[in-house]
């Protein structure tokens, strides 16, 4: 996909980067060769230029010189070139505004599937997270990375965040994470289905006061499903944005199957710390 991509320089846009490919001109070769007569003699050069840069970044796996070339909203276009070597973060938060504070994180990356807990491990995340040039998120933008920011000062930054939320907006799935995968056909276990951001809170809530160990094993399944679903989402929403675009590019869809058994290793091995057995404790006397 990248190498049909022209809108590298002032003066192509979506616009004119479609009259292209409908006069025939499919790859930056054809375009080096053959577009002058299409785009002009100046703006011919000036792509030229800019498309010999991409390709020597393209070569050299220079992603920062990708990034920097490609306008924001066309980022999608390097999944192929970055999908394994992402990193699939979501997190759970609680609070309200500024003053949140994340209390569980899932990653999946090439390292596997992660879970951070606020006062367990929660304070290594941010080491997790400087292990990878490119993050995904579902509206991480404007929710999951001002809360790790704020929690976290001078958290590293990606050279790439492919936040999904616009891409599938652009794709026609408006709404949620879990509504776009119901419509990609990406389906969660039944007893997922339904939960929201406000039960994550309340489980939480329910594990903080009582040291209920079960209830943080519900609540990291749940955060941990929404961060390996992304994996999965980014792969069908780059197929139909390609598909849209009448390219026959395509990525193999990640079959989730496995990281599934590390799941299960990751739920059981939650056991009840020192101070949940205290919480426990204190609310068997109040009861008492």
């Amino acid at each position: 996909m990248i190498r049909r991509t022209f809108q590298l320089v002032p003066g192509i846009g979506p616009w004119r980067e479609k009259d292209l490919w409908a006069r025939g001109f499919e790859d930056w070769e054809q375009v080096r060769t053959g577009g002058a007569t299409v785009l002009g003699r100046n703006l011919h050069e000036t792509l030229s230029v800019a498309i010999d840069r991409a390709e020597a970044a393209v070569d050299a796996r220079d992603l920062p010189a990708l990034v920097r070339m490609l306008p924001a909203r066309e980022h999608w276009r390097l999944w192929p070139l970055v999908a394994d070597e992402a990193l699939c973060l979501d997190i759970e938060a609680d609070g309200v505004g500024e003053r949140q504070r994340p209390t569980v994180a899932g990653c999946l990356d090439g390292d596997g599937l992660a879970s951070f807990i606020d006062g367990r491990n929660l304070d290594v995340l941010p080491e997790r997270l400087g292990g990878r040039k490119v993050w995904v998120t579902f509206n991480g933008g404007s929710f999951d990375l001002p809360v790790l920011r704020h929690a976290f000062p001078g958290l590293f930054r990606p050279v790439l965040h492919l936040d999904l939320k616009p891409l599938c907006r652009r794709i026609g799935l408006g709404g949620g994470l879990k509504s776009s995968e119901d419509r990609l056909g990406i389906a969660r276990p039944p007893h997922l289905r339904g939960r929201s951001g406000m039960d994550a809170v309340l489980l939480w809530r329910a594990y903080h006061a009582t040291g209920d160990v079960e209830a943080l094993r519900f609540l990291v399944e749940y955060n941990l499903y929404d961060a390996f679903q992304l994996r999965a989402v980014a792969d069908h929403a780059f197929n139909r944005a390609a598909e849209r675009l009448n390219w026959p590019d395509r990525v193999q869809p990640w079959d989730r199957g496995e990281v599934l058994y590390d799941l299960s290793r990751l739920l059981l091995a939650l056991q009840p710390t020192a101070a949940d057995r205290a919480r426990a404790e204190e609310l068997r006397a109040v009861e008492a």
